[in-house]
């Protein structure tokens, strides 16, 4: 029986506009390993560079540089990756995609297909350079479509959740404490899956012990993205948001399925804007 064990890598951050201040978002990826496979979970950003230019939006990191840095304090470089599962196209999570030529980029059909025609909210975050990377790949080496639920190798499955987007996909994988869902934009942080418990959130709401909050930018109902985060639960003995700074960085070696606190929250602490 194959156990994985999984590093959580930080590409960059964010600051978004939120609520009349900033608000910092951290940007992961994902690495995989069994011992003979190594998969990476999204590919990240840009270079912060081009997406201040193209959006308006500051932050650090990103981009080819800063991924080829972090795989190399892995032991690897860009050319060691089998596989590259994409949990959706959003350009913080599918760019650098070119950084991997011979990796099969792993994606569900709807994804694909809302990346070039995506409901209109989304448009912005769909890019030309992923969608293009991903429709010059050829099957099979180099891109496998999925339509659903499938298991990728012994341990590592994905589950097709539309939510954030029609393709969504938690990846579910198995290491020696128990199953961890990679669960990126699904519940991006953990008060979105513990709204109740003070251990995830300053601002705990009893009413929703037994719920989650749903995120703003999505294709599918509410009731549908409810039904997708318990979905995904029940499936897992703990989850990973892809944007909340306490994740466990390597994995099972840190082990919870909630932060001990909201200490280490950075969300909205202002971020150094003295290099701006």
């Amino acid at each position: 029986m194959t156990e994985w064990r999984i590093d959580s890598l930080l590409i960059g951050e964010l600051y978004l506009p939120h609520g009349g201040a900033i608000q910092r978002d951290p940007v992961h990826v994902w690495l995989a390993r069994d011992g003979t496979r190594n998969v990476l979970i999204d590919s990240g950003m840009a270079e912060i560079e081009h997406i201040t230019k193209r959006l308006k939006v500051k932050g650090w990191g990103g981009g080819h540089a800063k991924l080829t840095e972090l795989l190399a304090g892995e032991g690897l470089t860009p050319a060691d990756i089998d596989h590259v599962v994409l949990t959706h196209g959003h350009f913080d999570h599918a760019e650098n995609l070119d950084l991997f030529p011979d990796a099969c980029v792993v994606i569900q059909r709807d994804e694909l297909s809302h990346a070039a025609d995506p409901v209109p909210s989304q448009r912005v975050f769909y890019w030309q350079s992923t969608i293009g990377n991903l429709v010059a790949r050829r099957r099979p080496g180099q891109i496998r479509t999925l339509d659903g639920d499938a298991e990728l190798f012994d341990g590592f499955r994905v589950l097709k959740v539309p939510s954030h987007t029609p393709g969504m996909q938690v990846p579910l994988i198995r290491t020696s404490k128990g199953i961890v869902a990679i669960a990126s934009d699904l519940g991006d942080h953990y008060r979105y899956w513990f709204p109740a418990d003070a251990r995830a959130t300053d601002y705990p709401q009893r009413s929703l012990s037994d719920a989650f909050i749903t995120g703003n930018i999505r294709s599918e109902s509410e009731r549908d993205w409810q039904a997708a985060m318990r979905r995904v639960q029940l499936a897992s003995d703990i989850v990973v948001p892809a944007h909340d700074f306490r994740i466990p960085k390597k994995i099972p070696e840190e082990w919870f399925a909630i932060p001990e606190s909201t200490e280490g929250d950075l969300a909205h602490v202002p971020p150094d804007m003295s290099s701006f």
